[in-house]
């Protein structure tokens, strides 16, 4: 897997600057913001990674922490007078918005959430479960979420790093391989982050200047802390699952650029 930074340029252009907060899937499926800058043509697009910035020797970072990177990124990338529009793909909702805030005022500024989900206490200790269940650990109980969060992640990692000894031994391994290595970074990662996430109470809107577009079949979507009414609603393309990274959806996160 290797470390990979926050923040990363994908395509050039001189029109309205795109960041795309999204993540590497665990299979080989195409990520929301390549096929956005594949598709975005005459458009700057930034590719926003933060399990990326996780998956070194930085355990864990608080949202606030992350967005403010991320804007620090960006102001040094882009043009001082470029509109943004800041893209979050399922969890990294709440991390779009906090980076939408922290650039608004000096911008235009708009956040488009797809398919937003807000990670709590159920998502974390439900994810280390299964990814016990992976490593063919036992029902191990999940760590103390409301402790450190650094200590947490830590004490995750060594749980989940004994069950992969484990695995190796029955494999007949005398060492896990560098894969075993790379799967643990991986899901640590994604742990660290949802706990960010849970740990990020209540959610955070941006002020009004900013406009925020949903792209969502959730029934009568309320952006969480928010009025009815805030948010631009419009449902995805039809998927097989709600979180399929398709062309199409790129697409659509591209006709709101395009029609605000």
């Amino acid at each position: 897997m290797g470390t990979r930074p926050l923040f990363s340029p994908l395509s050039p252009g001189d029109g309205a600057a795109i960041l795309v907060a999204d993540f590497q899937p665990l299979t080989a499926a195409p990520r929301l913001s390549r096929l956005v800058a594949d598709a975005a043509a005459g458009h700057p697009v930034y590719q926003v990674d933060p399990r990326g910035a996780l998956s070194g020797d930085r355990r864990f970072a608080a949202l606030p922490e992350l967005a403010e990177e991320t804007a620090d990124l960006f102001r040094a990338a882009a043009a001082p007078d470029r509109p943004v529009f800041v893209v979050g793909h399922c969890s990294a909702a709440a991390l779009t918005l906090r980076i939408a805030g922290a650039l608004a005022g000096e911008r235009e500024v708009t956040a488009i959430l797809v398919q937003p989900t807000w990670p709590g206490t159920d998502h974390v200790t439900e994810r280390f479960a299964e990814f016990q269940g992976k490593l063919g650990l036992g029902d191990l109980p999940c760590p103390d979420l409301d402790g450190d969060p650094g200590s947490c992640i830590a004490e995750m990692e060594q749980l989940m790093s004994e069950g992969l000894a484990g695995l190796a031994a029955r494999l007949g391994l005398s060492k896990p391989p560098l894969a075993f290595s790379e799967l643990l970074v991986s899901y640590r990662s994604w742990l660290a982050f949802l706990l960010a996430c849970r740990n990020d109470r209540p959610v955070p809107v941006p002020p009004g200047e900013v406009a925020i577009s949903v792209l969502t079949d959730e029934p009568g979507f309320v952006l969480p802390g928010s009025a009815p009414g805030r948010c631009r609603i419009t449902p995805p393309p039809p998927a097989d699952r709600p979180d399929a990274v398709t062309p199409e959806l790129a697409k659509h996160v591209l006709d709101r650029v395009h029609g605000h």
